[in-house]
């Protein structure tokens, strides 16, 4: 009992030293941010939320500065982990759920392992995006995307877009199997699509992490 005690509190405290790290991270970016009791972004991994500003502060400055909702979404976990960070911009809070990886990058058991910006290679294309028009395709109500990085510069010729799905579970915790894969699209459930759709389509800042 006194082991599982003493794991349990070291368990709490490495979780409390990751999330004082996002929030360190926050406010090297925003120095001015209030972030009160929400602590800014203290869900994202740090490793994927400092790439993510590093590359959106290089690429689209003014839109970091600028846009209310960004994504990101951390590929070095695994599936059945809720890795995709929606982040209000201007609150630093943040909403966990599910999201996809393409079947061409999957090894099976819910890791993304491979990575293309190749057409017709099902992966996933990892950095940053841009997010553009919204359209209705196969998928239903759809934002389509376009890659700033020569890892996803193919995005809008690979119809790379976010769209709601059946196979990933409207959740914010860990499920007991990896979810269901894309053809490379960042997929999130059906359920809640439409109204993260409305959040960051027109030119959101949007983070592949891997």
């Amino acid at each position: 009992m006194k082991t599982l005690v003493i794991a349990a509190l070291l368990f709490c405290t490495s979780a409390q030293v990751l999330a004082n790290r996002s929030q360190r991270i926050w406010k090297s970016y925003f120095p001015h941010a209030s972030c009160g009791g929400s602590r800014c972004a203290k869900n994202v991994p740090a490793d994927a939320l400092e790439e993510f500003l590093d590359k959106a502060s290089y690429h689209r400055q003014r839109k970091l500065e600028s846009t209310t909702w960004a994504f990101v979404a951390d590929f070095t976990q695994n599936s059945r982990y809720p890795r995709g960070y929606l982040i209000n911009m201007k609150t630093g809070k943040t909403k966990s759920m599910h999201v996809s990886h393409g079947v061409g990058s999957g090894d099976g058991n819910g890791n993304a392992i491979r990575f293309s910006n190749t057409p017709n290679s099902k992966a996933s294309s990892p950095g940053l995006y841009q997010t553009a028009e919204t359209y209705h395709g196969k998928h239903g109500y759809s934002l389509r995307m376009d890659g700033l990085e020569s890892t996803n510069s193919k995005a809008r010729k690979r119809a790379i877009v976010i769209h709601g799905a059946d196979y990933v579970p409207n959740s914010s915790k860990k499920q007991a199997g990896r979810i269901g894969r894309s053809w490379g699209c960042p997929a999130v459930a059906r359920s809640i699509s439409r109204s993260l759709i409305d959040k960051l389509k027109g030119g959101s800042l949007y983070y592949i992490h891997r």
